[in-house]
């Protein structure tokens, strides 16, 4: 339970309409609050009257603690949660409660290849990770194969990245069968040498973790999950 963690109180930076039903919040650190990019929070929104059943959220944050602030991204769906709208309410400077951090969706030692792959609002914790990786200045590989129908959040943040680092690749596809193949050609590339970093919804990520051990031969304590439950 969120009330059996530590918890902060903090407050909103920003509130950013990314695209489609992307949102972007930006929330300040509080003080004694230290996390490792891949784990997350659970965030409460203690101004609001939040009617589900379930009053906190869990949600990765997209970049590392270096980055001075607490990057949050979500989407809404269709049909927005009770959280999720009293959420695209707040504002600047309106009280927020954070309970964590959790879990351990962490980078391992970066002596080999990272291969991540990420469906949809899963690729937080990925982004965070990569550029965890990235500014500890591994030479070491990183395959990112991130798959959305519609849009692909922050994309334009892991273009630049593969401009600017050679072992940085990217691979954005759109749908099941072009996923596959990509993860084919790594799991054939790189075979049980690298790691293997899966995020998205639970559906999404089974399937994966069972391609990878079926069709390509990854020993299961080489993969690494992180399930995204509900919005």
């Amino acid at each position: 339970m969120a009330t059996d963690l530590p918890s902060y109180q903090s407050e909103v930076l920003s509130l950013t309409h990314v695209a489609n039903d992307y949102y972007e919040l930006k929330v300040k650190i509080p003080a004694g609050l230290h996390w490792q990019s891949g784990q997350y929070i659970r965030l409460g929104l203690p101004t609001k009257a939040v009617t589900d059943q379930k009053k906190v959220r869990a949600l990765s944050p997209a970049a590392p603690e270096e980055a001075g602030y607490l990057q949050l991204a979500t989407r809404t769906r269709q049909t927005p949660s009770s959280f999720k709208t009293q959420l695209l309410e707040l504002q600047p400077g309106e009280a927020v409660t954070i309970y964590g951090p959790l879990g351990n969706f962490t980078l391992p030692t970066l002596d080999h290849p990272l291969v991540m792959f990420a469906s949809g609002v899963g690729i937080t914790p990925l982004r965070a990770l990569i550029q965890d990786a990235l500014s500890q200045k591994t030479t070491n590989p990183i395959e990112l194969i991130f798959t959305a129908h519609d849009y692909h959040l922050y994309q334009a943040d892991f273009e630049a990245w593969a401009a600017q680092h050679a072992n940085f690749h990217l691979h954005i596809v759109k749908n099941r069968q072009a996923a596959q193949a990509a993860l084919l050609a790594t799991t054939q590339h790189y075979g049980n040498t690298a790691d293997y970093f899966l995020s998205g919804s639970e559906t999404v990520v089974d399937a994966v973790q069972t391609f990878l051990t079926t069709t390509g031969a990854i020993n299961a304590d080489q993969i690494h999950r992180d399930v995204l439950y509900g919005y």
